[in-house]
């Protein structure tokens, strides 16, 4: 081969590599560019995340069950969304446990933030007086598997209050109280069952004319509960028994008139036009 071929063969050779490698740099830096540029727009296209303020919460470490008095080894501090603080909520375990010896009110599963609500204050008896809200009584409701709605009420739970009264001829069975809370369910008032246990008795929270209601139906007739729907606080009717132990006054419906003829004046005791008792409507709460 002449030296001219070899010559020509070897700038052949060299302007093919500089070809490929300036394609190979060209092809990358728009592939580079390119990828850039939609980074970009889909950056300026991402919604911008906000960091999440925290802040400290005491929670339970085990479950701590009503009445059990709390300490130390139960709580710890774990971090809290600042947006969803629990309210009554505690940042310190010095402000739960403070100087004195607070109970539970209501079981606490591990986990779960300590609120004020579920414990007692300092030195706090966590029997059922510490459970009953403010200007509240609790009455006691014997039951059976039958009036008892075959053991399923459990603490926590709403009902309504049936009267049955046996009358000379028929017997009536209406809605005496309606939407009550039960606080105990024989003398468990903290957690509730797995499962069904007929009870002997059901403790509920009313005001004092509604355990007037209560002592009242147990000795004119029998009581019976009535399990609502979780969620349910529809007002029943109360029916016939609607009356009972009525606050509001009732308005008049005779009066007295005066005659005068000459000297002589006279009294008479007459009705008054379109006036009558009213159907006073039982608040069954109350």
């Amino acid at each position: 081969m002449s030296g001219k071929l070899i010559i020509m063969a070897g700038l052949a050779v060299a302007f093919g590599a500089t070809s490929y490698v300036g394609g190979n740099y060209y092809l990358e830096s728009q592939t580079q560019a390119l990828t850039e540029a939609r980074m970009t727009e889909l950056d300026a296209n991402r919604p911008v995340v906000k960091a999440v303020e925290l802040a400290k919460v005491v929670v339970a470490t085990s479950e701590i069950k009503f009445g059990q008095a709390i300490d130390d080894s139960m709580l710890k501090i774990v971090d809290w969304p600042q947006d969803a603080f629990p309210e009554g909520a505690f940042t310190a375990t010095s402000e739960v446990i403070s100087d004195g010896n607070r109970r539970v009110l209501t079981t606490i599963f591990p986990g779960e933030p300590i609120i004020l609500a579920k414990i007692t204050g300092e030195n706090g008896r966590a029997g059922l007086a510490g459970i009953i809200a403010e200007g509240m009584r609790a009455v006691t409701i014997p039951v059976n598997g039958v009036n008892g709605v075959g053991g399923f009420i459990q603490p926590g739970d709403r009902v309504d209050i049936l009267l049955t009264k046996n009358g000379d001829e028929d017997t009536t069975s209406e809605v005496m109280m309606s939407n009550i809370k039960v606080l105990s369910v024989d003398q468990n008032a903290g957690t509730r069952n797995e499962t069904a246990q007929i009870a002997s008795s059901v403790t509920i929270e009313t005001n004092t004319k509604g355990a007037k209601k209560i002592t009242w139906g147990l000795n004119v007739g029998s009581l019976s509960l009535s399990l609502r729907g979780a969620g349910d606080t529809a007002e029943e009717s109360a029916g016939l028994f609607g009356n009972l132990f009525s606050t509001e006054e009732e308005k008049p419906t005779r009066t007295s008139i005066k005659v005068t003829s000459g000297d002589q004046v006279t009294e008479y005791n007459v009705a008054i036009e379109g006036a009558q008792k009213p159907k006073k409507k039982i608040n069954n709460n109350n």
